[in-house]
């Protein structure tokens, strides 16, 4: 057994209707409980932290057998002067099952969906600047529906691109410092909000919210419960939180009317591989959940991590039923926004993700038993353990995390956790912002510094950190290897996508179609030899081929889906999904010419 490594006994156990946790199959062969071991400082000066590796009580899913739908919906696109219209959008619109699925007319202006779940529907085409009413349609399983529609009406307004509820401004809550402060609704509680809740964060970042009460009602608690870490901050009293709490859940609410759904399509009629796709949008029940990560198990099982609950959701594709688990319990309390971090897939059925809050824990889940796995960070760990992004080494190795200042991994073989001090906060003591991540195939680890724009570089080997400054300061956000071992980087401010030669660190960009797009999170696919690109600012995905230098684009159905970070589908590597963030909606392109 290698030096400084721990010998786990293995208790997997599932919980049943009648509330009794039973061991599963996969029976424990050692019942001697683990204990923790200190290590010293490794050659390389990264401090090494041991594990302690228990299997806990988890609340699975039950399993479903997916559906054969039998729905089918046809028809044909025409002009308001009855033209056929082929590359116009069609929407298809159930509010009972929280689905909208959209499609591209294609010769002849028809169009044809089939395996949808029986139903009421509406149907609406978009294309051309024009949009039809909305028409009702009845879907039987066994009995094809038809649904021709004329796009006699004017197409809504244009939504400019731009960040969540802030057209026309691309960038993100970094800088909201150059921005004038809001101008707030005026009502009981906007003294109080612009007096008090400016000290810790711009004000900007509250009219970006749409909650409900009782989820401003957490927000506030927790900002209150936090408000001792600045210094001089005066706190809320109870009755001025109660009135900032009303006020904000009037004036930003779940249901503040939202801009036209059809803002941001396209004003022409498509054309191309730009018409060869089909999407599903799924807007979770509820609308506080914040999905802001997905990650897509070997059965193409989507599974979500809700900022705003403690709960990992699970959508699947062949049901369309979305169920939510709990993880088990830790040892702490959880507090008011205690959740579960970014999940990323690791080797064979496994998810991997980390407990945000007092608990400091990483969780391995098993899909396929649906057992989970916790790793607790050491008591004398103090540094933060997790961040915006967690991915796995795609040899299977070790699983990484950017944590603000640091970059943490675990070996998933010896079970001990490694962490890395950013050398921008070493030297500066200044947050870099420690934000995307990806490893390439080589095992070393590439992340964004978001505050420093900068990209870096690590070698697990040496503990070797190079950093590299981003061209004409720009905010890298996300990123992904490519099959070379070159990584592509989403740079939000510019919109560009920016290719980083995996030996040298050059730097080459390339500017998709649309601008102001808020380019967000990369991945490539190494099957087709394309990268894929979430244009999170204006509600698209799009497909660059690095060999021609060539670009689609892919609308999604709604506005302001938010959708930041994407993954391929491993049981499908024609669906790409994404999640969203403050629209708490998930869901999938299916591009049909690869």
């Amino acid at each position: 057994m290698p030096e400084g490594s721990l010998h786990f006994p293995f208790f997997a156990y599932r919980l049943y209707e009648n509330g009794v946790y039973t061991l599963s199959s996969r029976e424990a062969k050692e019942s001697i409980p683990a204990k923790e071991r200190r290590t010293t400082m490794s050659s390389h000066g990264s401090r090494i932290l041991a594990v302690i590796a228990a299997v806990v009580p988890f609340v699975g899913v039950h399993e479903i057998r997916a559906a054969d739908f039998a729905g089918s919906v046809q028809g044909v696109v025409k002009s308001a002067s009855g033209q056929a219209l082929p590359g116009a959008y069609v929407k298809l619109i159930n509010p009972e099952t929280r689905l909208t699925f959209m499609l591209v007319s294609q010769a002849q202006g028809r169009y044809e969906m089939n395996n949808l779940p029986p139903g009421d529907y509406t149907v609406q085409g978009i294309g051309n600047g024009f949009q039809s009413k909305l028409t009702p349609v009845a879907l039987t399983a066994g009995k094809p529906a038809t649904a021709d529609v004329s796009l006699t009406d004017k197409q809504g307004d244009v939504v400019p691109n731009g960040w969540i509820r802030r057209p026309g401004r691309v960038a993100g809550n970094e800088l909201d410092h150059e921005l004038a402060p809001p101008n707030l609704p005026e009502g009981a509680g906007k003294a109080i909000v612009e007096a008090k809740c400016g000290q810790c964060h711009f004000l900007h970042r509250l009219t970006q919210m749409r909650w409900t009460h009782n989820n401003w009602e957490k927000k506030i608690t927790w900002m209150r419960e936090r408000i001792h870490e600045r210094q001089g901050a005066q706190d809320l009293t109870d009755q001025e939180e109660k009135t900032v709490v009303d006020y904000l859940a009037k004036n930003f609410s779940n249901t503040t009317p939202k801009p036209d759904p059809n803002g941001r399509l396209s004003r022409t009629l498509l054309q191309g591989n730009a018409a060869r796709y089909i999407t599903v949008d799924f807007a979770v029940p509820n609308s506080d959940a914040a999905l802001h990560d997905i990650a897509v198990d070997p059965q193409g099982i989507a599974w979500v991590n809700e900022l705003n609950q403690y709960k990992l959701g699970r959508f699947d594709p062949k049901t369309y039923e979305f169920t939510e688990i709990s993880p088990p319990p830790g040892p702490t309390k959880l507090g008011v926004l205690d959740h579960m971090g970014p999940p990323t897939r690791g080797p064979g059925d496994s998810i991997w993700m980390a407990e945000v809050g007092a608990n400091r824990r990483w969780l391995q889940f098993d899909t396929k038993y649906q057992e989970v796995t916790t790793f607790p960070a050491p008591a004398d760990s103090k540094g933060q353990m997790t961040g915006n992004t967690m991915r796995a080494d795609p040899n299977g190795k070790m699983v990484w995390t950017t944590a603000s200042t640091r970059v943490v991994g675990l070996n998933i073989q010896t079970k001990q956790f490694v962490a890395y001090d950013i050398p921008h906060f070493v030297e500066t003591k200044q947050n870099p912002g420690g934000y995307g991540l990806d490893v390439a195939a080589d095992g070393r680890v590439w992340f964004a510094e978001r505050e420093a724009n900068k990209m870096a570089r690590l070698d697990p080997e040496t503990g070797k950190i190079d950093e590299f400054p981003t061209p004409g300061v720009d905010v890298p956000r996300r990123m992904g290897a490519d099959w070379e071992g070159n990584l592509w980087v989403g740079f939000h401010e510019t919109g560009k996508l920016v290719k980083i030669d995996q030996k040298s660190g050059k730097m080459t960009s390339y500017q998709p179609p649309t601008e102001n797009n808020g380019a967000y999170h990369v991945v490539a696919d190494p099957k087709h030899k394309v990268i894929w690109l979430s244009e999170q600012t204006a509600d698209k995905i799009a497909r660059f081929d690095p060999k021609t230098e060539t670009w689609t684009e892919f609308s999604l159905p709604i506005v302001e889906s938010d959708a930041r970070r994407i993954e391929i589908d491993p049981s499908n590597p024609n669906r790409i999904w994404w999640s969203g963030d403050t629209s708490s909606h998930l869901g999938y392109i299916e591009v049909l010419d690869q």
